[in-house]
């Protein structure tokens, strides 16, 4: 068993219960003072509090606020009724393509490869018609249906000394310590305006690391085409409508919120999510040479974007509903060569510079759209 240290406990506080409630009861046991959490050990109180959370959350949910606008807007109200009766026939889905999808699923630090680049809730299908590159395209299932579930089954418990690993996801926070040779967390290139941290960021701090470090393998993990998006729909949706994620500030809607409201249509939140997805496939075409060697491009997870897993059930907007889809668990799989290949060797871990502190994790995980 694992037992995050304290600061990696503080960020879980913060995002566990939306594991704890999409994991299953078998995963979740006692030990003396701890719970095993799936991988991961925490102190019972800490369990206790995540519970605790997960009723703030629901009471959250039902807000004063969130009345208000159902009352205003009376089809929130008949959207609502029809996803808590959607919910059964959702939960026994997503156990069933567990199951089926399960023991197939890829360890994606097994493959060979010097760069792995990971586009954040990136779609096989999007990912297949927009193909810029020469090479064609697999598709391979993902060991989760979110970013923290690929992180705890792909990287918690493993020593991976030859890797460097440069994230813009939060959920990295909570990874433990030593599990890289270094872990580089994007403080300082986070965008307040928008809410995320632009691709070429990621590049910049890419190409410095294999300076640095010439002869170690690097995983470049981009926000996009996760929302907040980018380009111009979602110029045009920020415009228009107060939508959490580009502006932190007010009492504005994440933008699944928006589009069950009917202020902006499922077709925009696709064509922004198109639009994200170009963005990035046109800075990681630019990228390939400087980084040279192998590459692999895939995802953590994919994205539901409004479809219904059953007729006349609710829609589905995200990854964090706590259930499978083979939309989220199938993610593209594309191996690319530029250039001769890296001599990879292990060395003792680097000590993290910076990190992320509670409060920072926190308000960026509401910027991605992780809270109601």
């Amino acid at each position: 068993m694992l037992v995050l240290n304290q600061a990696s406990q503080f960020a879980f506080r913060i995002s566990g219960l939306r594991e704890l409630s999409a994991t299953p009861i078998s995963k979740v046991s006692f030990r003396e003072e701890w719970v095993n959490y799936g991988r991961i050990g925490i102190p019972v109180g800490e369990f206790y509090h995540l519970v605790s959370l997960k009723y703030c959350q629901m009471n959250n949910h039902y807000s004063f606020d969130n009345m208000k606008r159902a009352v205003k807007n009376p089809v929130l109200i008949g959207r609502e009724v029809q996803r808590l009766s959607s919910w059964p026939l959702h939960q026994a889905y997503g156990r069933y393509v567990d199951r089926k999808l399960g023991s197939k699923s890829i360890d994606v630090m097994d493959a060979d490869w010097d760069n792995l680049l990971i586009l954040d809730a990136c779609r096989a299908d999007y990912f297949e018609n927009q193909n810029i590159f020469d090479e064609s395209v697999c598709r391979v299932i993902s060991p989760g249906k979110m970013s923290w579930e690929f992180m705890e089954e792909t990287f918690v418990g493993e020593e991976l000394h030859d890797t460097i690993y440069i994230t813009s996801n939060p959920f990295a926070e909570q990874l433990p310590d030593n599990t890289f040779f270094e872990i580089k967390y994007l403080i300082d290139e986070w965008d307040d305006e928008i809410g995320t941290i632009h691709p070429e960021a990621v590049v910049e701090a890419g190409t410095k690391a294999l300076e640095n470090h010439p002869n170690k393998r690097l995983i470049l993990h981009f926000m996009q085409p996760h929302r907040p998006y980018l380009g111009p729909t979602a110029e045009r949706l920020r415009e228009r409508v107060d939508l959490k994620g580009y502006r932190n500030e007010g009492d504005g809607l994440q933008i699944w919120g928006a589009a069950k409201e009917k202020k902006v249509t499922v077709e925009e939140v696709r064509r922004a999510y198109e639009e994200s997805l170009n963005i990035v496939l046109d800075v990681v075409k630019d990228a390939l040479d400087k980084l040279g060697g192998k590459t692999v491009i895939t995802a953590d997870h994919g994205e539901m974007l409004g479809e219904r897993i059953v007729p006349f059930t609710s829609r589905v907007w995200g990854h964090s509903e706590g259930f499978s889809t083979p939309i989220l668990r199938e993610v593209p799989w594309m191996e690319l060569s530029t250039g001769s290949r890296r001599e990879v060797t292990t060395s003792s871990p680097l000590k993290t510079k910076e990190k992320l502190d509670g409060e920072t994790v926190e308000e960026r995980l509401e910027a991605l759209g992780y809270a109601e």
